[in-house]
């Protein structure tokens, strides 16, 4: 089965059971850090008495982690355990307050080290042959040794999944990572029994080893390989065993840490099809956290993003109006927040208003939130392979790859107020998936397989926009540069190698900064000029026509094509030879960002379905539901370095909010409201309606209920 339709189908089952995954509001309690290490002090009624006081619905509870925290269990307890079960109490404290309960299961990860060493040495890995685990430390107290899945850690795990879905009242599960060789040093071989002999038996090679890594010929690195794919195959019998015990006993849904959304499209296609939903561990920036939730819904996937960084101080929390937006954040796009280490609210209750407001407007408001999609206008492909032959990224100023570009267009997009999702590139891979968006965005986007490519010129001929930009296609799976786009026919450009008087004029016109200098972007007769940046030297090949010429700024002098336009079907096409997204994303500049909307509305085949008058610091996102429009509205205007774990403490208000709805013919507006309550203005124009806020603190959301003119 292809994967777009593996996620389909996943999606579908989690859309129709598992709904409340998207509206849940929880608190992260892990087990490497107190209140389990370095000693128990955990008090569930506590913990379930905050969570109600805070607005959060959803406990993530750990039942092992460095230790195991229930009973009847093979893995050593907690040294304080004794009678105790933490995750009945967890249940018995959160269930009559309404809190439902994931138990967090730790899968594959690094155990203490006397359980590996001592208790239960036949579930480590063996680092080498007659040896023992690795051996690391993490966070607070004792050590911890690497396991592996050959070994009878494999049932342990089986039983320890299988007793807390039979014997306990829990609302989901959540695993840790599905890798192969979690944690495992060097080259990620374990020379334990299981894996020796099953290997053997699988395969009939025997694993190599060598004290020196240098001794490794290139015969054991080919017999490594394969070591990993039969790995990979044990882990993912492992994983389906663990679904059907699971949905044996109840339908709950499945959560595991995927990370970030890199890892998706390199994620092993089987371990997608058997969860639910999964986990980013990494938040970063407000912008980074509205496309990486986008990701994931974009393929109809729950997620759930950190709030805050697994690296704070555990018994306190001085985060302010930082962890407030990243909640509204994560929420407008359909993402819900999980606060990685809340435990210090506690017993510190400063700064407890940053999560309890914005909970409890989600909890006040969930009706506008279950069940809602974003709204498809533009749709980014979200890309991070840089291929060798890619200009540096390395320079002495900005820089530019593949990451930078597709976060610039999608950036652009934000805080230009275009309705933007970044989408999975294996989206690529079902026109299906595409039609719903009226632009696709390739920045930079290096290279594309023919299935792919056919699938982008479908939805083009079928009367979509494309735009395209600098190295999006020039470049095989590789990584090496091509003499031809694989979107040639769509694109109408061509690569060139600049020689003579041109090879002279653009070397003379590059600066120390690792760009051009004094280089533009211009249409022909216009003074209207755009900063050049890295870029792709072209030449318009027959059906394309030249938008934008790359100009000097001495006397605007044509040298190259920079912008070309062409139709393909039913559909409009636009490359811009100028990794300008990348400019944009460092330097935040307001002409690049102009411009790159102005390629959007070049080839879009409708208007956009909202505009708005407000700084960029007011991030919007259109959410629909049959009849309901909700366009929900974050303020950031705190922020000024936008850096990951930076501490905010003052939010200015943005004031004389005008959003202007474009409403679709045959219907007329039947409701207008503010989700957060405050004064506001409307006036209709035709088929526009005009909603002006006079002042937006945190959040605000419009609801536009539609009914038939």
């Amino acid at each position: 089965m292809k994967l777009a339709a593996l996620l389909l189908c996943a999606s579908v089952l989690a859309a129709a059971d598992f709904e409340w995954i998207h509206t849940a509001r929880v608190f992260l309690i892990d087990a490497y850090e107190p209140p389990f290490a370095t000693k128990l002090e955990f008090d569930a009624e506590a913990l379930a008495e905050t969570m109600a006081s805070m607005n959060a619905n959803t406990v993530r509870i750990a039942t092992m982690g460095k230790y195991a925290l229930i009973p009847g269990v093979r893995f050593t307890p907690h040294p304080e355990l004794g009678n105790r079960d933490i995750l009945a109490e967890v249940i018995a404290a959160s269930k009559p307050r309404g809190i439902r309960v994931v138990p967090y299961v730790s899968t594959g990860h690094k155990l203490a080290w006397t359980m590996v060493t001592r208790d239960h040495p036949e579930y480590a890995q063996r680092t080498k042959p007659g040896g023992g685990p690795a051996r690391s430390h993490m966070y607070v107290g004792e050590d911890h040794g690497t396991v592996c899945w050959n070994t009878p850690y494999r049932q342990a795990y089986l039983d320890l999944v299988e007793r807390l879905v039979r014997d306990y009242d829990i609302d989901g599960m959540y695993f840790d990572t599905w890798r192969a060789g979690y944690f495992w040093p060097g080259r990620g071989v374990c020379y334990c029994d299981g894996c020796r002999n099953g290997f053997r038996k699988a395969t009939g090679l025997e694993l190599p080893w060598h004290e020196n890594d240098a001794d490794y010929t290139s015969a054991d690195l080919a017999v490594i390989d394969r070591y990993h794919a039969w790995n990979q195959d044990n882990l993912v019998e492992v994983i389906r065993e663990v679904r059907r015990i699971v949905k044996s006993h109840k339908n709950i849904p499945l959560i595991y840490n995927i990370n970030n959304p890199i890892k998706i499209a390199s994620e092993d296609p089987r371990v997608l099809q058997a969860m639910d939903a999964f986990l980013y561990e990494r938040g970063n920036s407000i912008l980074e956290r509205a496309e990486g939730v986008s990701v994931a819904r974009a393929s109809d996937l729950g997620v759930w993003p950190y709030v805050g960084e697994y690296n704070n101080w555990p018994r306190t929390i001085y985060n302010g109006f930082d962890f407030q937006q990243q909640i509204f954040t994560t929420v407008m796009f359909g993402g819900a927040p999980i606060l990685a280490l809340p435990w210090g609210y506690v017993n510190h209750a400063t700064n407890r208003k940053y999560v309890e407001y914005p909970f409890g407007v989600l909890k006040k408001h969930e009706r506008e939130f279950s069940g809602f999609t974003n709204d498809p206008y533009v749709a980014v492909v979200y890309g991070y392979r840089t291929p060798r032959g890619h200009a540096p990224s390395l320079g002495w100023w900005w820089k530019t790859d593949s990451r930078m570009n597709s976060l610039g267009a999608f950036a652009a997009c934000l805080y230009g107020h275009i309705q933007v999702s970044s989408i999975s590139e294996l989206l690529l891979d079902d026109v299906q998936k595409l039609r719903p968006y009226k632009v696709l965005y390739l920045a930079d986007f290096a290279y594309l397989s023919d299935r792919r490519i056919a699938n982008i010129k479908q939805f083009v001929r079928e009367g979509g926009g494309l735009v395209a930009s600098y190295g999006a296609s020039l470049f095989d799976a590789s990584g090496s540069i091509q003499r031809r786009f694989g979107l040639e026919d769509m694109l109408r450009a061509a690569p060139v190698e600049p020689e003579g008087e041109l090879a002279e004029t653009l070397a003379n016109y590059q600066s120390m900064t690792g760009g051009p200098y004094d280089l533009y972007l211009a249409e022909p007769k216009s003074n209207r000029l755009t900063p050049l940046w890295w870029t792709q030297p072209i030449k318009v090949l027959p059906g394309g026509e030249v938008w934008q010429n790359v100009v000097t700024g001495d006397g605007l002098r044509p040298v190259l094509p920079g912008v070309i336009t062409s139709s393909y079907g039913k559909g409009k096409v636009v490359y811009c030879a100028s990794a300008l997204e990348s400019l944009f994303f460092q330097q935040n500049s307001s002409a690049v960002g102009d411009f790159i909307r102005r390629l959007i509305a070049r080839v879009s085949p409708a208007s956009a379905p909202y505009e708005m008058d407000a700084p960029a610091a007011l991030i919007a996102n259109l959410t629909t539901k049959g009849n309901t429009l909700v366009l929900h509205m974050t303020n950031w205007t705190g922020n000024k370095l936008e850096r990951a774990g930076a501490n905010e403490y003052y939010l200015a208000p943005v004031e004389n909010v005008r959003v202007r709805f474009t409403i679709p013919q045959g219907k007329k507006p039947s409701g207008i409201a503010l989700l957060v309550e405050s004064p506001f203005r409307t006036e209709r124009k035709g088929s526009t309606l005009e909603i002006t806020i006079p002042r937006v603190e945190a959040y605000q959301a419009v609801r536009v209920d539609l009914e038939r003119q």
